[in-house]
């Protein structure tokens, strides 16, 4: 059974990467829009994670007696989930950030030395990407699989339905069905 994170990883690298080249085109507006279709695309899979990965993980750790070597005790998947929680708060503050700040040169339309500043936004979005990089990497090759060894099969078609429903819940300002807005 696919996990339906792991594939959202790889859309959110590839809305990643047109924030990259709206960047390289340094558009204002261009950068804008993509960069608010990830963070809010982004905040979806955090949201998938927060409400029903996480909790999932920890109940059945919780709840069952488990020797399987893949699966770490309770205490080391909370502190687990604690870092990737922290990961989602950086990538949340980051973004966050990076939206006001393009929304404030949007309104202003006259940026002196744009190329300076849009270079610290670079950097910025930068750091969110590394760090994005080792946390897809922890959960994909650890957390993600822990589902497998603790919940049942239905339990993990019930659980991937309901990630799958936040995933694709976009925020209203997007309009219904939209892929990217740039």
């Amino acid at each position: 059974m696919e996990f339906p994170l792991a594939d959202d990883h790889s859309e959110l690298d590839a809305l990643l990467d047109k924030v990259f080249a709206a960047l390289d085109d340094e558009n204002i507006e261009t950068i804008y829009i993509s960069l608010d279709f990830f963070w809010a695309r982004l905040a979806m899979h955090i949201r998938a994670e927060h409400l029903h990965l996480f909790p999932s993980i920890i109940n059945a750790i919780e709840t069952q007696i488990t020797e399987n070597n893949r699966v770490p005790p309770l205490d080391e998947a909370q502190k687990a989930i604690k870092d990737l929680q922290d990961d989602h708060n950086f990538f949340m503050r980051e973004l966050s950030a990076m939206i006001k700040l393009l929304r404030e040169w949007r309104e202003n339309k006259t940026i002196a030395d744009f190329s300076k500043q849009l270079a610290g936004v670079r950097e910025k979005i930068i750091s969110v990407k590394r760090r994005l990089e080792t946390h897809n990497d922890m959960e994909e090759t650890e957390v993600y699989l822990w589902t497998n060894q603790l919940l049942s099969f239905p339990e993990r078609v019930a659980l991937n339905e309901r990630m799958q429903f936040e995933i694709n819940n976009l925020p209203p300002r997007f309009g219904t069905g939209a892929k990217f807005c740039a």
